[in-house]
């Protein structure tokens, strides 16, 4: 797997509806839009934001990140109206198994559109491709059809139930694992 040309080459892509990018703070309004939604945490480990502050923190944590090679983020940007409307990407990155873990947050008002599933097509292909990936991974709630419809339209394959495998906000909570290997293209 190849860590270094993922953060060498700041990979950007097009998809029918989207622009995918870095983030930068210039997209702390419209981040703040979407992480103040509870709707969009309330799944998830991180809470809602309250204040614009917190999301310059998030995207000065994402940019630091870059620099550490820990975690790759892509804003997922409108075509139509340059509007950030949520971001996914790599995690967990293990160089010697050739995998990492997926994860995405998308505003509420662009859920059930095939818009997440969309995002994170090209970076699949480009884990796979590029990177030289033999396995991705994602988990999400064990209740959140959603998410599990967007994995599954990543070609991931239901692995099974993590039991009370994550504490979100206050809650053990049991978490579907999915995965998609090179062996699957």
């Amino acid at each position: 797997m190849n860590i270094e040309k993922l953060f060498a080459e700041a990979p950007e892509f097009e998809t029918e509806r989207l622009r995918l990018r870095r983030l930068t703070l210039e997209d702390t309004q419209d981040y703040f839009a979407f992480a103040s939604d509870p709707r969009v945490s309330a799944q998830s480990l991180w809470n809602c934001h309250e204040t614009v502050d917190e999301s310059v923190q998030y995207i000065q944590r994402a940019l630091d990140n870059y620099e550490k090679k820990l975690v790759y983020l892509w804003g997922f940007v409108l075509k139509d109206n340059g509007r950030l409307i949520g971001r996914g990407g790599i995690f967990h990155f293990n160089e010697f198994m050739q995998s990492a873990d997926l994860g995405y947050a998308i505003a509420s008002a662009h859920w059930n559109k095939g818009i997440a599933a969309e995002a994170m097509q090209p970076i699949v292909n480009y884990c796979f491709q590029e990177l030289d990936c033999n396995r991705l991974e994602g988990r999400c709630n064990a209740g959140n059809i959603g998410s599990a419809r967007v994995m599954e339209k990543l070609g991931m394959s239901y692995e099974g139930l993590l039991r009370k495998q994550l504490k979100i906000k206050g809650v053990f909570t049991d978490q579907k694992l999915y995965s998609r290997i090179r062996d699957d293209l």
